[in-house]
């Protein structure tokens, strides 16, 4: 299993600043971390550590190598917070700060370059600039039936676990998720509700839904097809833009990589590895196990914000909980009553 925690920065009552920020990965011993777009420092990789700026340099998003013992990922998280602390800086103990605006954002924008393509899909991503979560990584056997499990008693867990109060919501990143589905053109609509599924090839549409997005490292796939994708993939030839909006190739690799991103269900789809050549044709002809054949499936939990260190342990032994329990038998129209009565009170 793996962790990625993400915690918001203060120096005395304001987020921290870009240079604020650079001034604190100084002090870490390791190899700079470059965004592969832009080329500017954006953290610090330690032996089994990678420290980076996320949505904006007040985030520091704190990734850890998997490790047997959740316990373990969640001590050395914190202790790089600990460090940050005794440096005089602040660790805010919610998972949302109210935007600080639009000037702050574009100040103190992270450097990463494929955020910017964030803004070419429709997504207000300046209104997130200070929002947090914790990713928990799980690796799973049967790909269906956890998403379905998670998903479908993400209420229960929502309720239990919501740590971002705004504006009338316990759990405010819901509604940020809920806008972005509203305002993007790339984003298929809905994107942020739990679901159940019944099978791999289900998973794998719904991840696809929309407009294609993103390949990496920054580069955008939304003029193609899917099926324009599957040829392009076959061929190994797959044309894409940069961030630039300037003609450019995209591997496989980076294909297989970059499709899972921006679907926000509280809990989504990884795999490691590159599905065969003919993975997106077989797909479109109702064959997903070619795509499959060969991947290392795993689950990340998205919906948890950020928790103290106690919280967010009680928060990954109920998500084993409902793992063993299995998918609740409910209707989509009253999972989505729920999710959003926990998000929100009514």
């Amino acid at each position: 299993m793996g962790l990625e925690l993400e915690a918001i920065l203060f120096r005395e009552d304001e987020p921290v600043t870009r240079e604020e920020f650079l001034r604190i990965i100084e002090r870490f011993d390791g190899e700079e971390v470059r965004d592969p777009c832009t080329n500017q420092i954006v953290g610090k990789k330690m032996k089994d550590i990678t420290i980076k700026s996320d949505t904006t340099s007040a985030i520091m998003e704190i990734s850890l190598e998997p490790k047997n013992s959740f316990e373990d990922l969640v001590e050395e998280a914190f202790n790089i917070l600990e460090e940050v602390k005794e440096m005089g800086f602040k660790v805010y103990d919610k998972g949302y700060f109210p935007s600080p605006g639009k000037r702050w954002y574009l100040r103190n924008a992270t450097p990463r370059g494929h955020y910017r393509l964030l803004h070419w899909y429709g997504y207000s991503h300046w209104e997130i600039a200070t929002m947090a979560s914790s990713q928990i990584w799980i690796d799973v056997k049967d790909l269906t039936y956890a998403l379905s499990a998670i998903n479908t008693w993400s209420p229960v867990l929502l309720e239990r676990f919501w740590n971002s109060p705004f504006n009338g919501w316990r759990e405010y990143r819901v509604k940020a998720w809920i806008d972005f589905s509203k305002t993007s053109w790339a984003c298929p609509p809905n994107t942020w509700a739990p679901r159940p599924f019944s099978s791999p090839n289900e998973i794998i549409l719904d991840i696809l839904s929309g407009n294609l997005q993103e390949a990496e490292p920054c580069k955008d796939l939304s003029a193609l097809t899917l099926r324009e994708l599957a040829e392009s993939y076959e061929k190994g030839e797959v044309f894409a833009r940069d961030v630039n909006m300037g003609i450019t190739k995209a591997s496989r690799e980076e294909v297989s990589n970059g499709m899972q991103r921006w679907v926000f269900r509280p809990a989504i789809a990884r795999w490691k590895g590159i599905p065969n050549s003919r993975a997106f044709k077989d797909l479109l002809e109702g064959d997903e196990n070619s795509f499959f054949k060969g991947l290392k499936t795993m689950v990340e939990v998205r919906f948890l914000p950020f928790l103290p260190k106690g919280r967010l342990i009680e928060a990954y032994e109920a998500i084993m909980e409902v793992l063993d329990k299995g998918p609740r038998d409910v209707e989509p129209s009253r999972l989505l009553y729920e999710y959003l009565k926990a998000a929100r009170p009514v």
